[in-house]
């Protein structure tokens, strides 16, 4: 397989290092929350401990808590975290991807269980699937020796840090009722109710109870919504965040960003409850409630809480040097990041997996929002466009032929009781726009996105220097994964194989098998058109 290398400077090549770790993380956490919502969120304390039901339901939460408040601490204190950093891309990779492979087994294994009666077992799979998951995030980061010795010298404060971000949903349940301020409450309702007018919802009111209606979907815009919860959360984020970087930036004109977080904070609140009501109107209350509802506001707290450490550590004026005078402007060495081939094959693949769960949370039928994420994967791979066009791209005959036989094969074998996406809510602009990023999606971008993950990164990872026991090992592995992402996982794993193939053999690229990929699905995307049949993609 072609292999690209490319000059890194120190910081692109410690970005790089945590990118498998970060995919294993991303795509484990998306696809046990998917399983978790479709099959156990409702049924999951009639068969096990409400605890563990209510830990599960809240796993999405909890991970980024810890990401972020456990990162912020490494990066706060280096020489505590030294142990890990100073081994980072050390660790071989075959172990975590083993231990991956086995809790997402776990995971479908758990999805099928339901079906046959096994609801307990099935929660238990589910579980067991997450802890393989969360132990292939830590030993692709770094090996166990490292995460030992940097367990002892991280110190109180970092533990103490991430079981908060552990029991950052119970932390905030239980100081609750604290937060009752009549008049933030009214405030909150009277925006909600103005901003619902304003996009064209027409609702009922009932400002003493604080609810909206219609029909008979309905909200309270109380204490649990009305903000104060995030404006807590932003304000001990942002004292952490100075704490532990104090003598790295100026505190005291931190404190300036805090209004403005706070600020924010609580018009994305509002926006969150209009989204919400919108959801439960036009598309589905269950939706609302049930997915939008679960994630929508610890994942704006989290992207709020990045774009303000993006923010602060890009300008200057909040900068000090190690004499604590004001430093001059810098930037992130972002070109050479992008520029890393692990990169091109690892965060395309990332962002195509997040993008799965964000339609999941936001869409009750979640192909509808397949324009958006063309739209994410094509500036996802414009951002990696670098390493992808130095590869010797070809039309290779073998290639395409072996793509139009596996398209033919995948059609032949579509069973007929297939379940269509819901296009009917979509007016003629709209289908029209489905149409081409679906395409556009189908027939170029997921063919780069998945074979330079599955054919490319894991078959150099899982086989280099391993001789042909390794080979035969890879293939199997990077040909599991693949067939686990589509519904119909044998006909998906044959076409693996052969894309393997088609790069491993002599004489044999990374391209090929992509282009056989686009062949492939340029041959079932035709067929849709033709037919209207959009089950076929």
């Amino acid at each position: 397989m072609t292999m690209l290398s490319l000059p890194l400077d120190a910081r692109a090549l410690r970005l790089r290092r945590f990118a498998l770790a970060a995919l294993i993380a991303a795509v484990g956490l998306t696809f046990a929350s998917l399983v978790f919502d479709a099959l156990f969120r409702e049924d999951c304390a009639t068969v096990a401990s409400w605890k563990y039901c209510k830990f599960s339901a809240h796993l999405t939460e909890r991970a980024l808590a810890v990401l972020l408040f456990g990162g912020l601490y490494a990066a706060a204190r280096p020489r505590r975290a030294a142990p890990l950093t100073a081994v980072l891309g050390t660790a071989t990779a075959m172990p975590a991807l083993l231990l991956a492979a086995g809790g997402a087994t776990l995971i479908a294994f758990a999805a099928l269980l339901p079906s046959l009666g096994h609801l307990l077992l099935a929660v238990t799979a589910w579980g067991a699937g997450v802890a393989f998951l969360a132990a292939a995030t830590l030993r692709a980061t770094a090996p166990w020796s490292a995460w030992s010795m940097a367990g002892r010298r991280m110190g109180l404060a970092f533990w103490i840090l991430v079981l908060a971000g552990f029991a950052l949903p119970e932390i905030a349940d239980t100081l609750f009722p604290l937060w009752h301020i009549a008049a933030f409450t009214r405030l909150s309702f009277d925006a909600v109710t103005f901003a619902t007018g304003a996009v064209g919802l027409e609702l009922l009111s009932y400002p003493e109870e604080y609810v909206l209606q219609h029909g008979n979907f309905a909200i309270k815009v109380g204490q649990s919504c009305s903000g104060v919860e995030g404006l807590a959360l932003i304000t001990a984020f942002l004292g952490g965040y100075a704490m532990l970087f104090r003598h790295e930036i100026r505190v005291a004109r931190l404190a300036l960003v805090l209004p403005i977080a706070l600020a924010l904070s609580w018009v994305l609140n509002i926006l969150r409850i209009v989204m919400l009501i919108w959801i439960g109107v036009h598309i589905s209350p269950t939706l609302a409630v049930e997915g939008f509802h679960s994630h929508a506001g610890w994942l704006m707290f989290s992207a709020l809480a990045l774009a303000l450490i993006t923010t602060i550590h890009g300008i200057a004026w909040f900068q000090k040097d190690a004499g604590g005078r004001t430093v001059h402007a810098r930037g992130p060495a972002l070109a050479p990041f992008f520029d890393d081939w692990n990169v091109a094959r690892l965060l395309p693949f990332a962002v195509f997996m997040l993008s799965a769960l964000v339609a999941s949370t936001f869409w009750q039928a979640p192909e509808l929002a397949y324009p958006l994420r063309a739209m994410v994967m094509l500036a996802v791979l414009w951002l990696v466009r670098r390493p992808l066009l130095a590869l010797a791209w070809r039309l290779d005959p073998l290639a395409l032929g072996a793509g139009a036989t596996i398209g033919t094969a995948w059609l032949a074998s579509h069973p007929a009781d297939a379940a269509a996406p819901a296009l009917a809510v979509l007016g003629p602009a709209a289908l029209a726009i489905w149409i081409a990023t679906r395409m556009i999606g189908t027939t170029l971008l997921v063919p780069v996105i998945e074979e330079l993950f599955f054919r490319s990164y894991l078959l150099d990872r899982l086989g280099a220097g391993r001789g042909m026991q390794g080979a035969l090992l890879a293939v199997a592995i990077s040909t599991a994964g693949f067939a686990v992402l589509h519904d119909r996982w044998l006909a998906a794993a044959l076409a693996g194989l052969v894309f393997a193939w088609l790069a491993m053999r002599p004489g044999g690229r990374i391209t090929d098998a992509v282009v056989a990929h686009m062949s492939a699905n340029g041959i079932i995307a035709v067929w849709a058109i033709t037919t209207g049949d959009w089950s076929m993609i």
